[in-house]
């Protein structure tokens, strides 16, 4: 076991069971060790904004509250909560790394900044980094994880709340303490220390009953909080958005709350914090170095979802589906919404689902959803219209809520996706008379089968690996061009000529790429090749067939194709969509991957 030392704070831990300085707390063998346990943070959403802080008989400025005060209690107050603040928190494991991510985070322009002082391996002085933090004009938030909340340090515990008081001493805006303290501890330190208070607690695996969160704010506030931290684990968008309203309604009172839910299924919950008045949420310095499950990254939070842009008024449109990492969505609807200045905000969803979505959809007044794998032919039964196009497909791809509680499905793949098609052939009109092959007998199978029979194929074969569900669609298309086959028999046919259509989930950005759906001698019977994938550029089964020489046509297309009329459905046909950029955006993060 590691001891660590915390020069400036009056306390110096020597050697594991040796004990401090004279005139210091004494060290106990387990002082500052980091604990073994694996690093799960527990960020929250927390809400920004112009709070006052009232010291002793009188207010001072939120700006001042930076600077932090000492040796007299600092309640934080209930006014002017005017914006979410962006927290990023600083884990390295020594000083100097600290200090780079402080000067980091100043430059990405957060406004506080989390000291996870738990993460420290080495000696380090905590007035070196709060300092740090004020020359850098940031705020910082003092917090020294226990192993027993999911933290790293697994010492003495009067050492670590120590550490804590004289990082409030030493000029931190806000000190985070655990709620499981207990009541009398927590009231005790309250009035020892000299900056904002937050009260947190964590829950790895569940996010409880409304009933059951508002019971444990009302106690944080009896128990000292001047802001109250619950960190829930999302197990489905309803979680999310529940901690968004206990936000809402927390803030809507003039009480500060930070209201997370950790996980993919949570990232609402950070991403709608300025929306619903959460005082801060954070976002990870990096991509790929979250310090909590479900956290974006800072550029992602600014630049992809424009958070410096939400109010209470913005729109909420999505995407749902499972997985849905792969999505491009966001990015090529969030920049089409920029473009014309539209207060509108576009989140991925993990959804399994779809029902309890749908119910999450309504009871929040969402404007609208684009719909993926493997939903798009369950969201029509919670819809109140579907169109008769969607109806016709047994599938829809798109929702868009009238305002008035009204929501109409409609299928916007289908149309993108022949379209496409035919421009690999030759342009409008070349898929008439061509024999088609589909890949899967899903949401999207249906759209493709449903427009290639429109623009006049002369057969469809549906290959399904499990031939009873292509059976199925063949028997709700009710024409006589289409049959159903397994892949082995399509593996045995000797059929040539035609267009190859993939609709399944193979080769897809994840578990699955790198792989193809069917063999190179299946390929190479088809004179063009379509994969709905856009997620790699280009698919194994893309590779193969170029490589046959065969035309190629990549999901790319039908993807663009499909979100621009989703944008005119969105916004309700008020402008053009930007059809440059949202290729552009859309090429680039592809490149990227």
């Amino acid at each position: 076991m590691r001891a660590s030392a915390f020069r400036g704070t009056g306390l110096t831990a020597r050697a594991a069971g040796r004990t401090a300085v004279p005139g210091s707390v004494t060290a106990v063998a387990a002082l500052g060790a980091r604990g073994s346990r694996s690093r799960r943070e527990t960020a929250h959403a927390h809400q920004r904004g112009k709070v006052r802080l009232v010291v002793g008989p009188g207010p001072i400025s939120s700006s001042q509250s930076a600077k932090g005060t000492t040796g007299r209690s600092v309640a934080v107050g209930a006014a002017e909560q005017e914006s979410c603040m962006l927290c990023t928190s600083v884990t390295a494991t020594d000083v100097a790394g600290c200090l780079v991510q402080i000067d980091e985070a100043a430059a990405a322009g957060v406004d506080v900044v989390e000291l996870r002082l738990d993460f420290l391996s080495e000696h380090f002085e905590v007035a070196e980094l709060v300092s740090r933090c004020a020359s850098r004009g940031v705020r910082s938030i003092a917090t020294y994880r226990p192993t027993w909340e999911g933290g790293q340090y697994d010492g003495d515990e009067d050492a670590r709340l120590q550490v804590l008081v004289e990082a409030s001493r030493s000029g931190a805006s806000y000190v985070d303490l655990e709620y499981k303290l207990g009541e009398e501890r927590l009231l005790s330190l309250k009035r020892e220390v000299g900056c904002g208070v937050i009260v947190s607690d964590h829950d790895y695996e569940r996010t409880g009953s409304w009933e059951d969160l508002n019971r444990l704010v009302s106690s944080m506030r009896d128990r000292g909080a001047d802001v109250a931290k619950v960190a829930t684990t999302a197990r489905s968008t309803s979680d999310a958005f529940r901690m968004l309203q206990l936000a809402r309604q927390e803030s809507g009172e003039g009480r500060p709350t930070i209201a997370l839910a950790m996980g993919e299924a949570g990232l609402p919950s950070r991403l709608l914090a300025p929306k619903y008045g959460a005082f801060l949420t954070f976002g990870a310095l990096v991509a790929g170095k979250e310090s909590a499950p479900g956290q974006p990254s800072l550029r992602d939070m600014t630049q992809v979802y424009r958070l410096r842009d939400q109010d209470s008024e913005t729109r909420v449109f999505g995407v749902i589906g499972d997985p849905i990492k792969h999505s491009m969505s966001p990015v090529i609807h969030n920049a089409a919404f920029g473009s014309i200045g539209e207060n509108a905000v576009y989140l991925p969803f993990l959804v399994e689902d779809a029902e309890d979505f749908m119910q999450t959809f309504r009871a929040h007044d969402f404007s609208g959803c684009s719909v993926t794998i493997p939903h798009k032919e369950r969201v029509g039964a919670h819809c109140d219209v579907v169109d008769e196009v969607a109806a016709s497909i047994g599938a829809v791809n798109t929702v868009v809520s009238s305002g008035e509680g009204v929501l109409s499905a409609s299928n916007t793949d289908w149309s993108a996706a022949i379209s496409a098609i035919e421009e690999g052939l030759g342009g409008p009109g070349t898929l008439e008379g061509k024999r088609v092959c589909i890949l899967g007998s899903g949401g999207t199978a249906r759209a493709l089968a449903f427009g290639a029979i429109a623009r006049g194929a002369s057969s469809v074969a549906i290959a399904n690996r499990t031939l009873s569900k292509a059976d199925a669609l063949e028997a709700e298309l009710g024409d006589d061009r289409v049959r159903a086959m397994s892949l082995g028999d399509l593996e045995g046919s000797r059929d040539s000529g035609g267009v190859l259509i993939n609709t399944t989930s193979v080769g897809m950005s994840g578990e699955n790429e790198g792989r193809s759906p069917v063999t190179g001698e299946v390929v190479s019977r088809f004179d063009l090749v379509f994969d709905a994938i856009y997620n790699p550029l280009e698919t194994e089964l893309l590779r193969e067939a170029s490589a046959r020489g065969k035309a190629t046509v990549s999901g790319v297309e039908m993807f663009i194709g499909q979100a621009e009329e989703q944008f005119r459905l969105f916004t309700g046909g008020k402008a053009d969509p930007p059809v440059g950029l949202m290729r552009e955006v859309v090429m680039s993060r592809l490149s990227k991957n």
